[in-house]
């Protein structure tokens, strides 16, 4: 119900974000976790057909018969999502400190943040979990100077503008989709990393693949630019381990063979991104924004493209 509200008079939405910029300069940070966790708490209880949504989303991430379990996943999913949302509109004035050595585990087992800043060109893969927050955790370790994310527009300039500041306030250049895959090529082939979300396939074209052992389709822009380019993808996420604490895992480097069939090459390198994308939510499903229709196999769902477009929430896509 809160979302409808939300997405069917563009005024309110537009108070809303201009209050929550408004808050995020004048409060201070604990604060503001505190009032977008109250506001998710309520946006939990008030929207009951996208809590349904978001259940089902979600069920296949936790044990089946563990029906609490599944409650709870829920309803942080909604408070998690708030807290990120206020974290992430403050992007820009986040101390160095705040992804320190003491805050910030990183888990690396195939050397791929050894290197600072990471060698591009590169193709940077994560979920719709912190993505915001990971592009300013690369950017205080110093292994993100100069990239660019394709995003998805709230339908509203305003917005829009907000989200274009605070990543470029993290080194992070922000293109509307329309413009996406052009400006992805150039970008990778100005020897940039490319920033995108790939657990979302927007244009409802992307090959369909098993996630967590259901089908999904993915967007096939990040294979068939790695098939392009010869740029590999690296798959990468941020989670929270607690409101001060952080882990960055790197997945293992994926590669197009050059000799292969293009035709084939972009299929496989889905599938292989899916199983590490996949691995990444079962990490922590409540960290997962997964308030639209995410499974092909769900009763009216209309799929990912036309669920994607009708939300309205900024996502990097390929």
């Amino acid at each position: 119900m809160s979302r409808d509200i939300l997405r069917r008079w563009p005024r309110v939405r537009r108070f809303c974000w201009k209050l929550a910029t408004s808050a995020s300069k004048r409060i201070p940070l604990n604060a503001t976790r505190f009032l977008a966790h109250c506001a998710g708490v309520a946006a939990y209880r008030l929207d009951a057909r996208g809590r349904k949504r978001v259940r089902r989303n979600l069920a296949n991430l936790v044990p089946r018969g563990c029906d609490e379990a599944l409650d709870r996943v829920t309803r942080r999913s909604y408070t998690h999502f708030a807290v990120a949302t206020a974290e992430s509109l403050r992007i820009g004035r986040l101390p160095r400190r705040f992804f320190g050595a003491e805050r910030l585990e990183v888990r690396d087992p195939f050397g791929v943040l050894q290197q600072t800043p990471i060698p591009g060109p590169a193709i940077l893969v994560t979920v719709h979990a912190n993505w915001e927050l990971l592009a300013a955790a690369l950017h205080h370790l110093g292994l993100m100077r100069e990239a660019v994310t394709i995003a998805l527009g709230h339908g509203d300039p305003f917005i829009d503008h907000v989200f274009e500041r605070l990543r470029a306030s993290v080194g992070c250049e922000s293109v509307l989709i329309d413009r996406g895959p052009l400006a992805a090529l150039r970008a990778l082939h100005d020897g940039k990393l490319l920033l995108l979300a790939g657990d979302r396939d927007y244009a409802g074209s992307g090959p369909q693949v098993p996630m967590a052992g259901r089908p999904m389709r993915l967007p096939i822009g990040p294979a068939a630019l790695a098939v392009q380019t010869g740029a590999p993808i690296i798959p990468l996420y941020l989670g929270k381990r607690s409101a001060r604490r952080f882990t960055l895992i790197a997945g293992r480097p994926l590669y197009a063979h050059p000799d292969a069939p293009k035709h084939e090459e972009a299929p496989r390198l889905t599938a292989e991104l899916g199983q590490a994308l996949a691995r990444f939510l079962l990490a922590a499903p409540a960290q997962w924004a997964a308030f639209h229709p995410v499974w092909d196999d769900d009763p009216g769902s209309t799929g990912s493209g036309a669920s994607g477009r009708q939300s309205g929430r900024t996502a990097t896509v390929g």
